[in-house]
């Protein structure tokens, strides 16, 4: 079999499929600031404490936000919350360990019906929201850690 006749046999059009898909992934990344968070945040370890899967949430500014929608995996532990994303949506989005000192404040809205946590960090711009009962957790825990008297 030639070369040429090689290359025709080749599945182009998946190699096409998964460079768009990364390629969107990539930009979702930089655009909500995830990958800016993960320059200083990074996960080391595995992650520890409750864990709430598919859970929902927001990153970015307050005008363009990206939204995930159930695909972030939360664990909320007692020195801080590890975010992760889906497998298929992981790509340029590496695990995030926040420490609870980290966080400026974390404040809690609700709009319509729906309850949401907001977490301001220190010293970088985009605000995280978390929806549903993992943001609750995440409030409920970060207000235990403020009454220790550890901030």
């Amino acid at each position: 079999m030639s070369d040429v006749q090689l290359l025709r046999q080749m599945p182009w059009p998946l190699f096409g499929f998964f460079a768009l898909w990364a390629g969107i992934c990539f930009l979702l990344a930089q655009v909500s600031g995830w990958a800016g968070l993960a320059r200083r945040l990074r996960a080391s370890g595995p992650p520890s404490g409750e864990r709430f899967r598919f859970a929902s949430g927001s990153m970015g500014s307050r005008y363009f936000p990206v939204n995930y929608s159930s695909c972030l995996s939360i664990d909320v532990g007692d020195d801080g919350v590890h975010l992760s994303m889906f497998l298929l949506f992981r790509f340029a989005c590496p695990p995030l360990f926040i420490p609870w000192a980290q966080l400026d404040s974390v404040t809690s809205r609700k709009f319509m019906f729906m309850s949401s946590t907001v977490l301001q960090l220190r010293e970088h711009w985009p605000a995280i929201v978390i929806r549903g009962k993992a943001g609750q957790a995440i409030g409920q825990a970060y207000a235990r850690w403020r009454s220790v008297g550890v901030a």
